[in-house]
């Protein structure tokens, strides 16, 4: 498929569980050496290590439990751990109405049974449920990235959320459709992705709100967004460059909407009225629609 792009994959133990669990994106990152001190004196004796099995309960920066590969089903680490490091990933939420969920979980299905081995952006097995009553189990949240998932550290958290707070002041909620179903691989190749993408309507808005990430990320030192974002929720994936296998699904889910006369190129459509940013495990407001009145008039025209 000509419509690829290429995203990194989620980190694995020094990435926080709700980051890697979502399916955030992330860039490989060398970090700065470690500052390495030398002991003012030595001991008389020396333990032995600690059995393998002890490893598992270290703590690491972040103060979670250290989890294996098996833990992220297969999933590798996407930069290396250093303490005093966090992941950080800006991105506008995606709220999902019950008709659309269940019209989603429709197409999931029939993508499951093309390639069973897909799992829900908080891996669970997606086949686990067909044909049974409680029907595929979508995950809970999803977003639109703004920004690459990179880690930063912590002095500069403070100014981060203060630049993006900055960028984002006078922005207006906007409608966004999504339309195509397309498949992203992330850079390592390690993962690939079953994604609706943003077809018109909230592309511009979009794009420049990118543009605004990019800056605060430029000025802290931080790689940028890819020069031609394709903005999309993920909501499926499987191990490895599978994008060929995908493409094939996707191809099907496409042809499946035109089959069933959608009314237009448009799958379903959002309403964007905030951005965020997670910076480790702790959720920073960056923008959020003071216009309650118009948001709520304007919701009950989609869908």
């Amino acid at each position: 498929m000509d419509a690829l792009q290429f995203y990194e994959s989620s980190s694995d133990s020094d990435v926080d569980e709700e980051t890697e669990r979502r399916g955030f994106c992330v860039k490989r990152f060398k970090p700065a050496a470690e500052d390495k001190t030398e002991s003012s004196s030595a001991l008389p004796l020396s333990l032995p290590p600690p059995p393998p099995e002890l490893f598992s309960s270290i703590p690491d920066a972040a103060g979670t439990k250290k989890r294996t590969r098996s833990d992220h089903g297969g999933r590798v680490r996407a930069f290396p751990h250093v303490e005093g490091n966090y992941a950080l990933h800006v991105y506008i939420p995606v709220v999902l109405s019950a008709s659309i969920r269940t019209k989603i979980a429709l197409y999931l299905q029939k993508a499951v049974s093309l390639f069973p081995s897909l799992k829900s952006t908080e891996d669970d097995d997606l086949s686990a449920n067909v044909g049974s009553n409680q029907g595929i189990k979508l995950a809970t949240e999803f977003h639109i990235s703004l920004g690459r998932t990179v880690p930063i550290r912590i002095h500069q958290i403070d100014t981060m959320v203060h630049l993006l707070r900055r960028k984002f002041e006078g922005q207006k909620r906007f409608l966004v459709e999504f339309g195509t179903w397309e498949v992203f691989v992330n850079d390592d190749r390690t993962r690939s992705f079953l994604s609706l993408e943003v077809v018109a309507t909230g592309y511009a808005e979009i794009k420049k709100q990118v543009s605004l990430v990019d800056h605060v990320y430029t000025l802290h030192g931080l790689p940028t967004f890819y020069p031609n974002p394709r903005p999309h929720i993920s909501l499926a994936w499987a191990l490895g460059d599978v994008k060929d296998a995908l493409a094939t699904v996707a191809q099907e889910l496409n042809t499946m909407a035109c089959f069933r006369e959608e009314k237009s190129a448009c799958f379903f459509t959002s309403l964007a009225t905030k951005v965020e940013c997670r910076i480790g495990q702790k959720l920073h407001p960056i923008w959020t629609t003071k216009d309650k009145k118009s948001m709520l008039e304007l919701s009950e025209t989609v869908n």
